[in-house]
């Protein structure tokens, strides 16, 4: 018994001792800034708050040694992306979903390296809201088509020329429509949309992209304008099939969208 009192008391000492150490010092982090231990229970359940965010999590010894903790709302993905600590970005070491299309699109907006060989992207931003994963994540859930096997966010569709990802300019497509809606503007060459010119027949050449990514000849033709209008009535019929395809799957802007779709000369 007096063995057991000894070893308690020591027990107790070797707290006293470990809370001096870490409770209420300050720490540097590896990636994320400095924080100060505000609780320590024991070596395994240690609560910090990071200086720059007020961020609260707990944490171990170990992991305050080798500084391996994040500040989740700090703006660390792309230098804006903030993660938050609502919503995990992974399950059992597997990327969800939301979280992988959450920083694709951040990436797309706000990475330079990639804007600069991606050009389609160079004026593209988020809405302040998007750049909370929180927000993000339960804007995705509410959403037509977020569940659906094979369909993509896309901004294009609701208003174009669109550069802006937001909660008002998404939608969530099957890839089937998405695809057609992608433009190539830097292989287009000085001819309009749908249009480019045969040699060897001196005439312009028409043809639309289907969803399987092969081409649909639509003809030769005296002059690009011709050309052009033939693509355009072919792309306005083939999108309204697709609309009546997938109506009941798609968001109703996406399917009103589509119906009322303009292809321009400009485009």
């Amino acid at each position: 018994m007096p063995n057991l009192e000894i070893l308690a008391q020591h027990n107790r000492e070797r707290l006293a001792k470990a809370k001096e150490q870490y409770l209420g010092k300050t720490f540097s982090s590896n990636n994320f800034g400095d924080f100060i231990v505000v609780d320590y229970v024991n070596s395994g359940n240690i609560t910090v708050e990071f200086i720059g965010t007020g961020y609260r999590t707990k944490t171990t010894t170990k992991e305050i040694n080798q500084g391996k903790i994040a500040d989740r709302l700090k703006p660390s993905v792309f230098g804006v992306g903030i993660i938050g600590n609502k919503y995990p970005t992974s399950i059992n070491n597997k990327t969800l979903k939301v979280y992988k299309l959450w920083n694709s699109m951040i990436k797309r907006c706000y990475h330079t390296n990639f804007k600069s060989k991606n050009k389609t992207y160079n004026d593209c931003i988020s809405s302040e809201n998007f750049k909370y994963y929180e927000y993000f994540y339960e804007w995705c859930h509410k959403q037509i088509g977020f569940s659906e096997h094979g369909f993509e966010i896309d901004k294009d569709l609701l208003v174009k020329g669109n550069k802006l990802y937001s909660e008002n300019t998404c939608v969530f497509l099957p890839k089937e429509i998405n695809y057609v809606l992608v433009k190539c503007n830097s292989s287009r060459g000085e001819y309009p949309i749908g249009v480019c010119f045969h040699k060897q027949r001196n005439k312009f050449l028409s043809n639309i992209r289907l969803n399987n990514g092969k081409k649909n000849y639509l003809g030769l033709f005296d002059t690009p304008e011709k050309a052009f209008n033939a693509y355009k009535e072919a792309k306005e019929e083939y999108l309204k099939e697709l609309a009546e395809k997938w109506k009941d799957k798609i968001d109703p802007r996406a399917y009103h969208a589509l119906i009322n779709y303009t292809v321009e000369i400009t485009d």
